[in-house]
């Protein structure tokens, strides 16, 4: 006698096209059809529609299982990043800056398997996340990454100035340097396709091979020089009033002044923060905090806290709180203290003030998903544990799946 157990094992079995997660959950159905044998064809009409009413119910609960496993599949994964401050990790959130500072590398490490190894100094963005993949800003230095492809083949791209790698392969390093423009890639398993505006067709790199290009800037055309030669003048030394020599010493402070703001301008764009520090302090710190904008104070405060600076940091972002009060470049300047006071000094009590701080100035701002789930760690860590709970539980009603959704509960549990 033939069972309807095997004849529905024989027609799954026939559908080539159905991915690995659907064939489970298939041959869970089918081995339970089977063990519970309710399939036996019988004459008997009774026996028949029992049988075929079961059926259904199996196959209904088979559909809402693949139906779940295809939701879960394309929800987007989620990325989290070595800590500073100690052992752990953070939830990141797409579009935060990233980056590594001068003594170790930073981990960044994705839900489905993938890692990103950030070399000391680096910088980099995840610009968005999918469900099988993420597109990754490298904005400065090296980077080790290794791709899992768990739900078959993923869709990671990786920019670097005007390159673009699209990844068809599992682990490479990648290395970009924003002052020079040179790029390098070295494959070590798979393969990926190195395209945009620095090459002219894109390019398939394979396991075992590396690429080194430089996409110079453009250089300007230099018109021939045609030598003229001058007339012969007396040079006539003028004779300065001594209100006007007060006046051109002022001209001449003024400039100087200029060239100097211009140098440490230039080197924060470079991403050269030490040299960007150095340079501002023989312009005169105190001078710059009182005179650069908001954006200029709010780069120069980045710059010290990147190098090391804190003290320095503290006291630019300090400034532009107090000179642009109620700007967005203000608000950013809060969350940044309560980073400083968070990593670098412990002061976790300090750090959320500074984080309840830019909550209240920008509940909408594109720091606001880091801003709440540091907020609620930086109670945690200060003892502040019935605040910290009610941070959690709001958390969790909110984003009950977002980033920080596995800390708020373990602050719950503890």
């Amino acid at each position: 006698m033939i069972t309807v157990g095997k004849r529905i094992r024989a027609a799954l079995d026939a559908d080539a096209g159905a991915g690995d997660d659907v064939r489970l959950g298939r041959q869970r159905f089918v081995d339970y059809v089977t063990s519970r044998q309710i399939g036996s064809v019988r004459v008997r009409r009774f026996d028949w529609f029992t049988g075929v009413r079961r059926l259904s119910f199996g196959l209904v609960g088979a559909g809402a299982v693949a139906a779940a496993v295809l939701v879960w599949m394309r929800l987007p994964i989620s990325f989290q990043v070595d800590s500073d401050a100690g052992p752990g990790a953070v939830a990141g959130n797409a579009g935060d800056l990233i980056e590594a500072n001068a003594v170790v590398p930073t981990a960044v490490r994705f839900s489905e398997g993938s890692s990103i190894v950030l070399e000391r100094g680096g910088r980099l963005r995840v610009l968005s996340l999918e469900s099988n993949g993420a597109r990754v800003l490298v904005e400065k230095g090296a980077a080790d990454v290794a791709i899992a492809h768990r739900h078959g083949p993923g869709k990671w791209r990786f920019e670097a100035g005007p390159v673009t790698v699209n990844v068809t392969g599992t682990r490479f390093r990648v290395d970009w340097n924003p002052e020079d423009r040179s790029f390098a890639l070295d494959l070590k398993e798979g393969s990926v396709i190195v395209g945009g505006d620095c090459l002219p067709t894109p390019r398939k790199v394979q396991r075992g091979d590396n690429m080194r290009i430089t996409c110079g800037a453009p250089t300007p055309t230099k018109l021939a020089k045609i030598d003229v030669p001058a007339p012969a003048v007396t040079p006539v030394e003028p004779k300065l009033t001594p209100a006007r020599a007060t006046v051109a010493a002022r001209h001449e402070a003024r400039d100087t002044h200029a060239a100097e703001d211009a140098d440490w301008r230039a080197l924060v764009a470079a991403g050269r923060y030490a040299e960007a520090v150095d340079a501002a302090e023989r312009a005169g710190w105190s001078r710059i905090c009182k005179t650069a904008n908001a954006v200029e104070l709010l780069g120069l405060g980045d710059a010290a806290r990147l190098s090391d600076r804190t003290p320095r940091a503290v006291e630019a972002l300090l400034a532009l709180r107090k000179r642009f009060p109620g700007t967005s470049s203000a608000a950013t300047g809060a969350f940044s203290l309560g980073r400083l006071a968070f990593e670098r000094r412990g002061a976790y009590a300090e750090a959320a003030r500074w984080f309840s701080t830019y909550l209240d100035e920008q509940p909408h701002g594109p720091l606001m998903g880091d801003a709440v789930g540091r907020l609620m760690e930086a109670r945690h860590r200060a003892g502040d544990s019935v605040t910290a709970r009610r941070d959690a539980e709001r958390y969790l009603q909110r984003f009950p799946e977002g980033p920080y959704a596995g800390t708020a509960r373990t602050i719950l549990a503890d």
